[in-house]
This record gives structure tokens, C-alpha cells and sequence, in this order.
């Protein structure tokens, strides 16, 4: 992670409240356990394989998760951009509330497969994997689009109280110009629920694989509920600057 967090967006938006002054930044290397809490608390109940795995009517599942999300965000913070929250822009020299986030990861063509299949603590835990196993296995960007290095996603997230002003559809943005500024040709993401994909959409990400959940639901054992009619993969091109 750089040492000096970069701002990659300055903008102001109309809430009921009245006009917020927001930022988009790359997190300080101090507030990652803070980013931890706001996953766990907004993203984890409400993302598709969580939920359909059950992990949040075990107590020691959720525990479980919780040291994963808690690997997997210490392991992406390792390498600059991949962490971008969203606070209010009140203070240029404090970083308050994270009002969302944005975690990414850079994919390379010989990085070594994703595998999930590993043993796990919960009953529950394991199926998530499974599913997420899956899911990756339907369809693989780097190999598709014949690229060497492509930004791949682990999750955008925005505080309820916040949401309904485009903050997604910001972070998708600024995901495309982390791709223009540090060279890479594509950005992508699995989007399995409505939110997610409608702010894609308004981004002009374009989907590039595209399944029902019914479908995949026979496939993984899984019933669906609650869920878009079809889950999909949308990719986003960089920003032309």
C-alpha cells in the first residue's frame, strides 16, 4: 500500500439531509480493521453466497468468515489501489466514518489458479466456497479477453444510510481509472445482485457473461432466493482521460 493514501475523487451529492462532500480514496493503512467491521456488518449479510450458504444462522460460521475477510482484505492491502473507501471530504487531513468501499485485486496470466477447496471450520463455510468455486469457474476474463493482467473485484459496499446516491456507480468508475492510470486494460466483476448490476450498467460496464439462477442453482445444489433473474459477469473498460 502507497504511503500516502491518493484521492481519486472529490464530489458532492444531494441527500435528504442536504448536500455531502464526498471523497474517494485509497484507505490509510491504519483504518483496515475498520474496513473489516463495515464489510462484515453491510456487505457479509446481504451478498448472494453468503446468504444462500447460510452463514448467518451459525454463530461460528460467521466467526469463520470473519477470519477470512479478515486474511483476504490484510492480503489485498498489501499492493497500492486495491482498497478504496468513500468518507466524507469535510477534513482533508482526516479519514472519518467509511461510508463505503471498493476492494479490488490485480489478476496476472500466470498467477496460479484461485482454489477455494480447502478445509474449512463450518459446514456453511465450505458450501460458500463451493458456490464461490463455481461461479469463478463459469468464467475467466484474463482468458477470454486474452489479457496479461486484469483488475478483478472482492466486493463494493455502501452503508445503507448512504445508499440511493450513486455511490456504486462511483466506485465502478473509479475502478476504471485505476485501470487508465496504472496500465491495465480491463476491470471486471461477478454481479449477482440487482444494485450491483444496474450501477455497472449506468457505468457502462457491459456484460460478458450471463447465467440464470435457476440454472446455476442446479448446478451448485442451491436454491436462489431474492436474487436478480440472472446472475453476470460485467466488465468495465479504463477511462479515457
Amino acid at each position: 500500500m502507497s504511503q500516502t493514501p491518493r484521492i481519486w475523487r472529490k464530489f458532492t451529492v444531494k441527500s435528504k439531509d442536504g448536500e455531502l462532500k464526498l471523497r474517494i480514496q485509497d484507505i490509510p493503512s491504519d483504518r483496515l480493521d475498520d474496513l473489516i467491521d463495515v464489510y462484515m456488518k453491510y456487505f457479509a449479510p446481504e451478498e448472494t453466497c453468503y446468504k444462500a450458504a447460510g452463514i448467518f444462522k451459525n454463530e461460528e460460521a460467521l466467526a469463520e468468515l470473519r477470519e477470512f475477510v479478515t486474511r483476504m482484505i490484510n492480503d489485498v492491502a498489501k499492493s497500492p489501489h486495491n482498497l478504496t473507501i468513500c468518507c466524507l471530504d469535510e477534513d482533508p487531513e482526516v479519514v472519518g466514518e467509511i461510508i463505503g468501499a471498493s476492494i479490488t485485486i490485480v489478476d496476472k496470466k500466470d498467477d496460479p489458479e484461485t482454489n477455494l477447496n480447502f478445509t474449512t471450520k463450518t459446514k456453511e463455510v465450505g458450501v460458500c466456497f463451493a458456490i464461490i468455486s463455481k461461479l469463478i469457474s463459469r468464467y475467466n476474463a484474463l482468458k477470454d479477453h486474452k489479457l496479461d493482467i486484469f483488475l478483478n473485484a472482492r466486493g463494493v459496499v455502501v452503508n445503507p444510510k448512504y445508499r440511493g446516491l450513486g455511490l456504486a456507480q462511483m466506485f465502478f468508475n473509479v475502478r476504471r481509472q485505476i485501470c487508465h492510470d496504472i496500465g491495465i486494460p480491463l476491470t471486471g466483476a461477478w454481479m449477482t445482485a440487482t444494485g450491483s448490476q444496474k450501477a455497472a450498467a449506468r457505468d457502462g460496464w457491459e456484460t460478458a457473461y450471463e447465467m440464470t439462477h435457476e440454472d446455476f442453482g442446479k448446478e451448485t445444489g442451491i436454491v436462489f432466493e431474492n436474487v436478480p433473474p440472472t446472475f453476470k459477469y460485467m466488465t468495465g473498460k479504463p477511462l479515457q482521460m
